[in-house]
């Protein structure tokens, strides 16, 4: 029981110090690449540093590069050996001056931003990432010639505020949808749809006592498609009852004789005539449809079919084949 009792405590203690040595473990490895940094200023007899925004391993500068020059610009300026610019006033000051890098090409920009810094030294860092944290490189550089002037390594282990800007960095991206947006409203005046094509309903015109209906066909399917119905059992009935109906004499071509074939993700349009029942007055209408392909006997109705206009229906013609069109 008592060794029992020790290896609990010896467990609860090891739990509750893992925290503390990771935050001491950050805290060292800043502490240690602030030495470095120091230890090369102090030999090359520089007193006052600039430090840039870090770089991640593509050149980028990211919120984690701008923290690490921030966490490095504490620790130095809490050493006491060298003064520190301030990081915000030294990032304004290089736009001000046009300095993207520390390089020859821009070297009278450097020295003016320099000057203006009142630094004799900029550090400059980039880091990588690696399972156990980010391996950090900074160096220095000459503002008079942009040599090098010493350069130190060291890894930060991913632990306190850089563990948790590394989560919210990784965060996927906040979507916004506007709530007040509608959805589009549906083609044409109805449609059905299956697993094999889609048909609209565009318009229904009427003239003396006969209802034309331009119809939309589109092949969803990834194979030849050919789409067929009966010419008894397809019809129109009205809102009063009464069923407008096909005649072979007017509907000698197209959807209910012949047909519309359809190759794949292509649409084609149809024409149906339907007349009149004695003293029909109805002027809204149910789509009754009876299938014969590519389903054999399938029976389905679009409701709500209103006549949008009196003026010149379409000609009764065979589909029109249309531009292909991807399908949802």
């Amino acid at each position: 029981m008592k060794r029992l009792l020790l290896t609990v405590l010896f467990a609860f203690v090891t739990l509750w110090a893992l925290p503390a040595h990771a935050a001491s473990s950050y805290e060292e490895s800043l502490k240690q690449l602030a030495e470095g940094v120091i230890a090369d200023a102090v030999k090359a007899k520089r007193n006052r540093v600039a430090v840039l925004d870090f770089t991640d391993s593509k050149g980028a500068v990211t919120p984690i590069g701008q923290f690490l020059a921030e966490e490095l610009s504490t620790q130095i300026l809490v050493a006491g050996e060298l003064k520190v610019a301030d990081h915000t006033v030294v990032d304004s000051t290089l736009k001000k001056f046009h300095v993207t890098q520390l390089e020859p090409a821009q070297a009278n920009g450097v020295k003016q931003a320099a000057k203006a810094l009142q630094a004799d030294v900029f550090l400059t860092g980039s880091y990588s990432d690696s399972p156990d944290g980010f391996r950090v490189t900074v160096k220095l550089f000459s503002p008079s010639t942009l040599q090098s002037l010493g350069a130190t390594r060291s890894a930060i282990p991913k632990t306190g505020l850089l563990a948790e800007l590394i989560k919210e960095a990784n965060k996927p991206p906040v979507v916004k949808v506007d709530i007040s947006a509608k959805p589009a409203p549906p083609p044409g005046l109805g449609l059905h749809s299956n697993e094999q094509y889609q048909m609209v309903v565009i318009a229904l015109h009427r003239r003396d006592n006969q209802i034309i209906a331009d119809l939309t066909i589109e092949n969803k399917s990834s194979r030849d498609v050919k789409v067929l119905c009966l010419l008894q059992d397809t019809m129109l009935e009205d809102d009063h009852g009464a069923r407008w109906k096909l005649e072979a004499e007017n509907n000698r071509e197209g959807l209910c004789m012949h047909g519309i074939e359809l190759s794949p993700r292509r649409k084609g349009r149809a024409v149906l005539t339907f007349s009149a029942p004695t003293d029909a007055t109805g002027n809204q209408f149910i789509f009754r449809y009876h299938e014969t392909a590519p389903r054999r006997d399938a029976l389905f109705s679009i409701e709500g079919l209103k006549v949008e206009s009196a003026g010149t229906p379409p000609a009764a013609t065979d589909a029109i084949p249309a531009p292909s069109t991807p399908s949802n």
